[in-house]
Order: C-alpha cells, then structure tokens, then sequence
C-alpha cells in the first residue's frame, strides 16, 4: 500500500500524476459558505466560486481510469451547476443526501432548517467498480424474524444484508466525539468508508483533493487502498499525517511530500 500526503495546492500538484491513474475521487471542496480554513479559500463569491469548481474538477477529471468513480461533497446554494457541469463529463449515479442528524434547536423563523449535504456519485463509464457486498447493512433480528417464511429461507439478501439507500443517515462530528479533530468541516469516516469500500478495488487508488483533517486518507489506509492526497493548509496538513500514522500502525510506506511554499 502507498500513501502519498502532499501540502500543496491541488490544482498545480496533481498535474504530477499520470492521467487515467486513479479509482477513485473524493472531493470535499469547500461550499463557498465562507468558513475559516486559515485562508481565504471558502470567501469567494458566488460566481468565482463556480469558476474555481470548474478549474479543479478540470483538472482532476483526467487522472480518473475508464472505470473510476467520483464522489464530491457539496451543499444545496451550489450543488445544481456544479453536477450540471460534472454531468458533461461523467454519468450521474445517484445524488446522496447526507443527514446529518442536527437536533432541533431553534434556529431560522424564516426558512426551514437545512440539515443535509448533497454527495454526487458520478462515473466515467457503465463498467465502473461498484462493489455492493462490501457495504451491505445487516438486517436486524426483528426483521429477520419476519422473513421466516419459506419463501425467504436461505435467501442470500436476506443473510448478507440490504443495499445502503440513497439518504445516508450519519451524526455530524460533536465536539465531544472521539473521531472529532480540529477542523469545521470534517467528515465522518463512516461515510467515507462506505464510498472507499464499495468504489475502489482493492488494489486501486484514492485521491482525495482537499483532504482537509484527513478522514479520506485515514479510511483508504485501514483497508489497504492506495492513496494521494493534498491539503494546503499546514496545520490541517500536521493532522492527517498523524491520523494516517496511528490508521496504519506505523509510517510504514507513507510518503509525505511538502511543497516549496510550505518550507519557507
């Protein structure tokens, strides 16, 4: 297994790797919300913001093999021209919604309260990797009990369990959470498991552009994916190299590549 952690500017390093080299795309970019990620990488506005998600999904695109897949967090404000524009390149699998169990706390009088994150799954081609018994959920004993009927005996569904649906019902991160890092944004590795174990072979890569406090990179390591990814900001950077470390129970054939501007 290879890892390679590089804090560095996406759009520029990934131009380093060949094209058709990669499984699979992770991409949790930032919304354009204008969150604090020590730069001003989420503070622009709407327009720039589309055009700077056209210039990495631009440049990320191509390294995807024929059979690879993509998964791109997104928000509601953004979500509709950024899959627009994916969808003129890759299929459209499915779009997920996230729920991300946000207890009902007041909030806006004005609206109602937006608790989701829409996730694209896109393609490149109708032979994509997808392996569906990897993520299968365990029915419950309840529901098993049900199905005791002969027409159901010894059915393999049944044993090996359902196929997720397409709302994935995650708690966001508290502050209290064992997983929790200090990042705002950061994404349950449950989630990303998922995406890891049902759209990447065994033997395949990951590349994650925006790997943030790491959860990608943390998830390709615990089952044996290759792995590339870039973060700009050091500090987040310092966390996935230690997340990485403790996944892999050692540094053990991972690599970390700092660009120039980071060593100044």
């Amino acid at each position: 297994m290879s890892t390679l952690l590089y804090n560095e500017d996406a759009l520029t390093g990934v131009g380093r790797f060949a094209d058709a080299s990669v499984d699979l795309v992770i991409a949790d970019p930032p919304y354009g919300l204008g969150k604090d990620y020590g730069n001003d990488s989420d503070r622009l506005d709407a327009r720039e913001y589309l055009i700077w998600s056209r210039r990495w999904i631009d440049a990320v695109l191509p390294k995807l093999k024929a059979n690879g897949s993509l998964y791109v967090f997104l928000t509601w404000q953004h979500s509709p021209e950024i899959f627009s524009y994916l969808k003129m390149r890759l299929t459209m699998v499915n779009e997920i919604i996230w729920d991300r169990r946000v207890p009902s706390m007041g909030g806006s009088t004005r609206k109602f309260s937006s608790v989701h994150d829409n996730i694209g799954f896109f393609v490149n081609s109708r032979d994509y990797h997808f392996d569906v018994d990897a993520v299968r959920i365990p029915y419950d004993a309840v529901t098993k009990k049900a199905r005791t009927r002969s027409i159901f005996v010894g059915k393999k569904w049944l044993e090996a369990g359902y196929n997720p649906k397409d709302v994935w019902s995650v708690s966001r991160l508290h502050r209290q959470h064992a997983e929790r890092e200090d990042h705002p944004t950061q994404k349950p590795l449950e989630i990303v498991e998922r995406m890891v174990l049902a759209s990447c072979p065994r033997d395949g890569t990951v590349l994650d552009p925006f790997m943030g406090s790491g959860t990608t990179a943390v998830a390709a390591a615990r089952h044996g994916r290759n792995f590339v990814g870039f973060e700009l900001n050091p500090d987040y950077f310092a966390i996935v190299e230690k997340r990485v470390a403790e996944a892999a129970g050692s540094r053990s054939g991972v690599k970390r590549e700092a660009s120039l501007s980071s060593v100044l």
